[in-house]
């Protein structure tokens, strides 16, 4: 039915509540890249662990995707959790031609977040950004632009999500990712909104990924 693919690296203190919160009959996929932490032993528990030497994301979905058995394919960050009802919204897409992405939503309720994720959701809403920390697209979609480009190293998602809308109906879903604060927070918030605009007015050069 549903496929959930996730690169891992040094996820330790976030792939258990990860997995965990994926309800036990969607596929679990964890591709760890590069791990020298306990990310591998925790995520076997709950799901088919790959393990690879290189530190590439876009490589490490690619992998997963390989394997993985279903129609929808969903790329989630191993610090993002969906809601429930984002799980619901993506039953009803499984069959259908699309790819996509939920609105963004953080895990501590605080008024800076909030309003991030206000400024990325407008984002989303309007088509100036393409991705939270989740992405979906059938399979089909997947291999008829052979996945994520690994030679990007930067801004992979949004050429990812470019390139898929070729080929199918973008869907932004009312339902929520909910993501760890802690890249944002270590960061900067302005560095992350001029990294944004950057992403929209520079979308194909070399810039830093936050992920």
């Amino acid at each position: 039915m549903i496929s959930f693919i996730i690169p891992a690296y040094q996820e330790e203190k976030y792939i258990e509540r990860t997995l965990r919160s994926i309800p036990d009959n969607f596929e679990k996929i964890v591709v760890c890249n590069g791990c020298s932490d306990q990310t591998y032993n925790i995520a076997k528990k709950y799901a088919e662990v790959i393990n690879i030497s290189e530190k590439n994301v876009s490589k490490a979905r690619n992998l997963g995707a390989k394997i993985a058995k279903n129609n929808l394919l969903v790329f989630l960050d191993a610090d993002t959790r969906l809601s429930r009802d984002a799980f619901n919204d993506l039953i009803k897409l499984k069959d259908k031609n699309v790819v996509g992405t939920f609105k963004a939503k953080f895990n501590k309720n605080k008024f800076s977040l909030k309003l991030h994720s206000i400024i990325k959701n407008i984002l989303l809403l309007f088509g100036f950004h393409n991705a939270s920390g989740a992405i979906f697209c059938r399979e089909e979609v997947f291999n008829k632009i052979h996945g994520f480009n690994e030679k990007i190293i930067k801004g992979e998602n949004w050429d990812f999500v470019k390139r898929a809308r070729k080929h199918a109906k973008f869907y932004f879903s009312k339902n929520y990712c909910i993501t760890s604060s802690r890249r944002f927070e270590k960061i900067g918030y302005i560095k992350i909104i001029l990294y944004w605009l950057k992403e929209i007015l520079i979308r194909n050069k070399d810039y830093p990924s936050v992920r």
